[in-house]
C-alpha cells in the first residue's frame, strides 16, 4: 500500500476512538443502534476490500467495547460501490437481530453515519436511513443464503452474483 494511503489509514484509525467515544455519551447504553461506517474508497485495497475495511470495523468494535463492557456489536455488512465511498454496517447491543430470520426483518433501528473523511472523521444520527438500511440488509441477507457474516459485495464486480438467495429455498 502507499505511503500516503498508509498515514491517511493511520490518522482515520487514530481518530476514531475519539468520534466514537463521545457520540456514546449521548446514546442509552442499551438502545440497540446501527452504525454506517462511510470509508473514502481511496484508503481501501482494491485487491482485498474486505480485509482493508475490517481495520477501520475492529477499532469501531473495539471503541464500543472498551466505552462499555456489556456493549454486543456485530459486524453485518460491508458494500463497496465505483465511485469515492465504500460502506461497512455494525449492529451495537441490537439483541433482536436473529441470522435465521434476518432476511425478512425489516424492523428500523436507529441509524448513526460515521463518516471517515480524509480530514477528520464524525458521526451523526441519520434518521432517514433506519428504514432504508433495514430493508438493504434484508435484502442483503436474502441474496446471500447462509453466507457467514460480515456479508459482502463488490459493485465494482461485473459478474456479482448471489448463486443460493433464502427466497429460493423451500
Amino acid at each position: 500500500m502507499e505511503r500516503s494511503k498508509q498515514e491517511y489509514r493511520e490518522r482515520i484509525l487514530a481518530q476514531i476512538t475519539e468520534v466514537i467515544s463521545e457520540a456514546l455519551h449521548e446514546l442509552d447504553s442499551h438502545r440497540a443502534v446501527r452504525i454506517l461506517g462511510d470509508t473514502p474508497n481511496s484508503i481501501l485495497d482494491a485487491e482485498d476490500y474486505l480485509a482493508s475495511i475490517h481495520p477501520f470495523v475492529s477499532t469501531v468494535q473495539q471503541c464500543l467495547q472498551q466505552n462499555n463492557a456489556d456493549n454486543k456489536s456485530r459486524f453485518l455488512a460491508a458494500s463497496i460501490y465505483p465511485g469515492k465511498h465504500s460502506y461497512f454496517i455494525v449492529d451495537l447491543n441490537n439483541a433482536n437481530y436473529n441470522y435465521e430470520t434476518a432476511h425478512e426483518c425489516k424492523t428500523p433501528i436507529p441509524v448513526y453515519v460515521l463518516r471517515l473523511s480524509k480530514r477528520a472523521p464524525t458521526i451523526r444520527r441519520a434518521p432517514t436511513l433506519d428504514v432504508h438500511l433495514a430493508v438493504v440488509l434484508a435484502k442483503m441477507h436474502n441474496s446471500h443464503g447462509r453466507d457467514p457474516l460480515p456479508l459482502f459485495e463488490d459493485h465494482n464486480d461485473p459478474n456479482l452474483a448471489f448463486s443460493n438467495p433464502r427466497s429460493l429455498r423451500r
